[in-house]
């Protein structure tokens, strides 16, 4: 079975069918992103929450389709997570690929971002992009077969700086060299080598997601 199969298989497992379109046409690292989703409605539920993979915001999602490039919140029909809780009204929706107005207003893409519902429903609203102090957790994601450069890990701490550092995690199947480790170390923001789904990289960072959305929760 190939990498790629792998983590079909994988994503299928944890969430439901995917899109034949999807399926077919999403590469390696479109699917790496998928299951980074799928890692996130793991640690939601964790934190008691229950989800909704819907296009709409209301009904199910038949089968899933997810972006494949970055995209406005506001546009396209594709599948995101919405996310409720049994003791508190507040919501979170999980985006694949959005981008995400950073401190300084330009836009910046989350590969994968919880975001507060209530933002969510101002940028559909709107057709504005969600800002950044209303994302609860994002990922950055490197699908390479070695380990991302310093130039990756100067990139991803100068995203953090726009989209503010706590809970933003960069994350790759590779082992992690020594210098981009002591350089993410450095700072609030966690980078996750070797994570793929299943891996104990995984479930450290299914563990930190879970923190966030309690976090998140216990604030009023």
């Amino acid at each position: 079975m190939s990498k790629r199969d792998d983590l079909v298989q994988a994503i299928e497992l944890a969430i439901g069918a995917l899109g034949p379109v999807y399926r077919t046409k999403a590469d390696e690292s479109d699917l790496y992103e998928a299951s980074l989703l799928a890692l996130c409605l793991e640690a939601s539920a964790e934190a008691g929450g229950t989800a909704l993979l819907t296009q709409d915001g209301t009904t199910p999602a038949g089968v899933l389709h997810f972006r494949r490039a970055p995209g406005k919140l506001w546009s396209g029909n594709f599948t995101h997570a919405l996310v409720s809780f049994p003791d508190i009204q507040k919501r979170l929706e999980i985006h694949l690929g959005v981008y995400v107005a950073g401190r300084s207003k330009v836009a910046h893409e989350c590969d994968v971002a919880i975001i507060e519902h209530q933002e969510a429903e101002r940028s559909r609203q709107a057709a504005v992009h969600p800002r950044s102090i209303k994302v609860v957790a994002a990922i950055e994601a490197k699908h390479y077969s070695t380990s991302p450069g310093l130039d990756v890990g100067r990139s991803f701490l100068g995203l953090t700086q726009e989209l503010g550092d706590r809970e933003r995690s960069l994350v790759y199947p590779s082992r992690s060299s020594v210098n981009l480790a002591g350089l993410i170390a450095k700072r609030h923001s966690e980078a996750y080598g070797e994570l793929l789904p299943g891996t104990p990289a995984a479930a450290r960072l299914r563990s930190r997601l879970d923190q966030a959305v309690r976090n998140w929760k216990a604030r009023i």
